[in-house]
């Protein structure tokens, strides 16, 4: 079975980059509409959890039909961790991981991520980082989400002697980390609930 993975931060701890532009208030509307975006691109698969400690990022999640899985609070990284053991356990054969902070994805793009035969499929951020995660089966490798993850996580997959492909996505390569993503973001054509928002937020 198929099981996508959303990990979201508390938002109050989320999208801290942008605290010299945007009141925690904002921030938090941010990270919501982005999270939305996100569960309406995976809308058509049934088996998506959403691993937070966050009472608002809870209720978005329960909206769109997810699980919760609960945040023990110690990183990406455990959450991470923390969500494919609840994938494992509920029966979860290949398992993709994804921020809550890359709005532009689509449907079509999950759809060929899960489509790729290999074991792992990594599909990068525009600064080396890991916007998109897939593993057949969901524990093949643990996951190493940071600073240039994406080569960290090819490099494991390889010393484990598991197949690996590197996916550019256009769409995957924006998350919004810093107010030039935040620009970038408002100055989009697609009409999504964070691109309105981020309108908004710049004036």
């Amino acid at each position: 079975m198929e099981f996508i993975l959303i990990p979201v931060k508390r938002m109050d701890q989320a999208k801290l980059r942008l605290s010299e532009r945007l009141a925690p208030p904002d921030r938090r509307r941010l990270g919501l509409a982005m999270l939305a975006d996100v569960l309406r691109a995976t809308e058509k698969w049934s088996h998506r959890l959403i691993v937070t400690n966050d009472q608002d990022a809870e209720a978005v999640g329960l909206a769109f039909g997810c699980a919760l899985v609960g945040d023990p609070g110690e990183g990406l990284n455990a959450a991470v961790a923390a969500g494919t053991r609840a994938a494992t356990q509920a029966g979860a054969s290949t398992l993709l991981v994804l921020p809550s902070d890359v709005p532009m994805v689509t449907s079509d793009d999950v759809t060929s991520l899960f489509s790729y035969p290999e074991d792992v499929v990594v599909a990068p951020s525009g600064d080396g980082g890991t916007n998109a995660l897939l593993r057949r089966p969901p524990d093949a490798l643990p996951p190493s989400f940071g600073r240039s993850s994406a080569g960290v996580h090819r490099r494991r997959a390889n010393e484990a002697g598991l197949s690996c492909r590197t996916v550019e996505m256009s769409s995957l390569v924006l998350d919004i980390d810093q107010y030039g993503d935040l620009v970038t973001l408002g100055g989009l054509e697609n009409l999504r609930e964070s691109v309105r928002l981020a309108r908004e937020l710049l004036g």
